[in-house]
């Protein structure tokens, strides 16, 4: 026996009122902290403080909502940390893209979610940047690294018997490269590595994040040339 039309329609609405009864996630704070404190924090190009840093955010930011009418972050959050006398970072607060689902099918898309609700983060003296990256501020802005150089990972200095090598480029090319969560320089750059697994992130400006995980064997060469898909 097919059910009634006016069946069908007291069961939707018996769903919808039980969505809306759903209570909604309350405001879950974000904790941004620096050793030492009092560092600048950038988002998008854009201060929103210095540490130590508070704001709140939808519960669903740092996890999935229960139902299709909660808040979802729809963008990766990176943060740049940056300080006189210190080497800037620029850290990935999201885990992402995730997808999510109407009830119905038709409406879906991506979101992120915040890893943590605290990032405790440590600046490197500039003192101590010596054989690594240091970026520089000049009056036209962030000077990186020469295109195609190549670079030295910290786990190859200690082991330089047991390396790889890895060759980053990039559509579009002059993304940033993270390796093991240290900024490594831009595409296109040749970098060695230390043998093992290291977790590669390559971030540009109104693109997605790339992030793979990497194993690196002695000896080895790989190309990494990603299209890094633009933000939605």
């Amino acid at each position: 026996m097919r059910p009634s039309r006016r069946h069908c329609i007291c069961a939707s609405l018996a769903l919808v009122a039980a969505l809306l009864c759903v209570p909604r996630t309350h405001a879950e704070t974000l904790t941004i902290t620096s050793t030492p404190a009092g560092a600048t924090l950038q988002i998008a190009g854009e201060k929103v403080g210095t540490t130590p840093y508070q704001t709140d955010y939808p519960g669903g930011y740092f996890h999935k909502t229960h139902t299709v009418f909660g808040a979802r972050l729809e963008h990766a959050l990176v943060v740049r940390v940056s300080m006189d006398g210190y080497l800037a970072q620029d850290v990935t607060l999201t885990k992402g893209p995730f997808q999510w689902l109407g009830l119905t099918g038709r409406q879906h898309g991506d979101y992120f979610l915040l890893k943590s609700s605290r990032f405790d983060i440590k600046l490197e003296s500039t003192s101590r940047g010596e054989g690594k990256v240091v970026e520089t501020i000049g009056k036209d802005g962030p000077m990186r690294p020469a295109p195609a150089a190549e670079l030295l990972s910290d786990n190859a200095v200690e082991s330089p018997a047991e390396t790889g090598t890895i060759e980053f480029a990039s559509d579009p090319s002059g993304a940033d490269i993270y390796v093991d969560g240290k900024f490594m320089g831009q595409t296109p750059a040749t970098i060695r590595l230390g043998s093992g697994s290291h977790h590669i992130e390559l971030t540009s400006p109104g693109r997605q994040i790339w992030a793979r995980d990497l194993d690196v064997l002695k000896d080895s060469q790989v190309t990494v040339h990603p299209v890094l898909e633009p933000a939605r």
